[in-house]
């Protein structure tokens, strides 16, 4: 059946046993934020930071983060006496030169890199450029591993300094840069840097790559004066695949965003869970190759669409983004970088965390590649990506004050359509297109107003708030609404003791966006007391807006809106 007309109607939300407290993906604040008596949980640990890149959806004119910015030039630019890179490949001309510049200052620049592409010619003028002892002044040493393909030296970290680590999937590298969106995770601790620093030397100084390096690094570490739980794994010594597993098993909701699933044992593991109790819910972020995918990138995705099409899956709540048809912009090859997987631990310490990998989900990158994977336990870590927006709900958590406030799954969330297994409800309203958050307040609004009756008395008159949204749609500019929200309990909860601040949050269809705010009676009826309010504003898919309404002027003489 075609979900292209479901765009006319407002779907029930997932139920989703989220208890977090928040997370985000435009970056920390600082440790206190004004008008906040508390630190928000990720305050608590400010030597890891997450960013977000997206040069091409969440960007200035489309969310009110900025979420384009590219951070690898002033990392570079850092360091003042060392900086060692383990990255795959080189061929963008601006890093070369960010690296050169460094280099010239002083600073000694060590690079372990994959040999293929070190040896390919397409990449040869950049490795030159870089090696030119009468460019670099002497301070810039290249090494690579030791084979050719298929097994790849992939991990992608930075040492400043021997004091501070970045890693992260964005492919700050490559001229393709801007074709993806990844996050950039920073960790400012001497000793995670000196484990990274043990893996960088194996293979630099020791020409140990893959299976043949030493699992003698230190795994774990207290942060954030012991507020956060971080442990530090390289493929493939330290099995990633295994410890993925061990992270599932102990879960009832398993969310993961992933820029390639191909390793059929996992997906088969996964699949499994998944299937073992009614109980278990998994939601699944997977760029669709399709014809650019291999078999194994296919039969992952296509078993996953089996689910979700099908009426004889007997587990728990699956879910999976779907593919965008407008022009397959969305969609193109490489979008979505990102190597994520959140696991809710509610079969063991209740304790949640999420997993960070240089590595897809593949043969070649859970058993054999050189890779990073990190795993971010507690709270004031795991919200560094996500804050709790749930999808069963609009009104937003207590924790959000202003669109920094949320993270990146709580984009991901919306950014693409979603398909439900048989027995789940359909992820979220605007099911079937790219879709962005909005949130605020109603500036002036009350729930209870005085009027002047016709009889000239005053009389109190509760009142509560609805909206309708209507557009044109990002990719093909499609006209769509009015629209009223089927959730409408939740958009705007008129309660003084749980919404004093008379906040409302709506997920709408990315695009052009009309947000239109109609003041109703007790009885949830239109009143002709208040005139609709209207704003128009632009969100792209993922973005987040910030947009205050407000209560309008009373289209009759005999209202009396001053204590609204």
């Amino acid at each position: 059946m075609s979900r292209t007309h479901n765009l006319l109607l407002w779907a029930a939300a997932l139920s989703l046993a989220l208890f977090l407290t928040g997370c985000g993906g435009g970056g920390d604040d600082e440790l206190t934020t004004t008008g906040r008596d508390n630190p928000l949980p990720e305050q608590l640990v400010p030597e890891i930071q997450v960013q977000v890149v997206d040069h091409l959806y969440r960007v200035n004119g489309l969310t009110d983060d900025v979420l384009d910015n590219d951070p690898i030039f002033s990392i570079i630019s850092s360091a003042t006496s060392s900086l060692d890179i383990a990255v795959t490949r080189i061929n963008r001309q601006e890093v070369v030169e960010a690296l050169l510049n460094e280099a010239n200052s002083g600073t000694q620049i060590r690079i372990v890199t994959e040999r293929a592409y070190y040896e390919d010619p397409s990449y040869t003028p950049f490795y030159s450029q870089l090696e030119d002892i009468t460019r670099n002044s002497g301070n810039i040493d290249i090494q690579t591993d030791d084979d050719d393909l298929p097994r790849v030296m992939h991990s992608r970290f930075l040492i400043i300094d021997n004091a501070r680590v970045v890693t992260g999937s964005y492919n700050w590298e490559t001229v393709n840069c801007e074709k993806t969106f990844g996050d950039v995770i920073t960790i400012l601790n001497t000793s995670v840097a000196a484990a990274f620093a043990n893996q960088f030397n194996q293979m630099f100084v020791e020409g140990n790559f893959g299976v043949n390096k030493r699992n003698d690094t230190q795994h774990d570490f207290r942060v954030g004066a012991g507020n956060g739980h971080l442990e530090v794994y390289f493929g493939p010594t330290d099995q990633p695949r295994e410890l993925i597993l061990d992270e599932i098993n102990q879960s009832a909701t398993v969310i993961t965003a992933i820029q390639q699933f191909k390793d059929v044992s996992l997906a088969n593991s996964l699949l499994g869970w998944a299937q073992s109790s009614a109980n278990h819910q998994l939601v699944a972020l997977i760029n669709n190759f399709g014809a650019l995918g291999d078999a194994a990138d296919n039969a992952v995705y296509d078993a996953l669409l089996s689910i979700v099409d099908g009426s004889d899956w007997d587990g728990g709540a699956v879910y999976i983004n779907d593919n965008i048809d407008f022009t397959g912009t969305f969609n193109g090859y490489n979008i979505m970088n990102h190597k994520l997987m959140f696991c809710d631990h509610a079969y063991s310490d209740l304790t949640p965390a999420m997993i960070f990998t240089t590595g897809n989900y593949s043969e070649l990158g859970l058993t054999q590649n050189d890779e990073v994977m990190l795993v971010f336990r507690q709270a004031p870590l795991v919200n560094k990506y996500w804050r709790g927006i749930s999808p069963t709900t609009t009104l937003p958590p207590d924790s959000i004050e202003k669109p920094g406030d949320y993270q990146e799954f709580d984009q991901l969330f919306a950014m693409w359509p979603y398909l439900s297994s048989a027995n789940a409800e359909l992820f979220r309203g605007f099911g079937d297109v790219p879709c962005g958050i909005v949130y605020g307040e109603a500036d002036n609004y009350r729930p209870t107003v005085t009027i002047t009756t016709d009889s000239n008395e005053l009389e109190d008159v509760n009142i509560d708030l609805t909206f309708e949204v209507e557009g044109t749609l990002f990719f093909d500019g499609t006209a769509y609404g009015p629209l009223v929200p089927a959730f409408e309990d939740d958009i705007f909860e008129e309660s003084e003791l749980i919404n004093p601040d008379h906040r409302y949050m709506l997920i709408v269809p990315a695009g052009e966006v009309l947000l239109r705010t109609i003041v109703t009676g007790a009885d949830g009826e239109y009143t002709a007391l208040f005139q609709p309010d209207e704003v128009i504003f632009d969100i792209g898919p993922g973005g987040v807006r910030r947009q205050d309404v407000k209560i309008n002027q009373a289209s009759t003489e005999s209202a009396d809106t001053g204590s609204a």
